[in-house]
């Protein structure tokens, strides 16, 4: 994506956005390792 014509509170608000959703990868990564760890154990 080209960001030459944001302004700084445009990359500012991107900058938020892609923290975010790196949060969010690994979140969802932790959750699906514990429900299988949940699983295996519960066998």
């Amino acid at each position: 994506m080209n960001t030459e014509k944001f302004d700084k509170h445009a990359k500012d608000n991107l900058a938020i956005y892609d923290n975010f959703m790196n949060a969010s990868k690994y979140v969802i990564a932790a959750v699906i390792l514990t429900l299988v760890l949940m699983a295996i154990f519960l066998l």
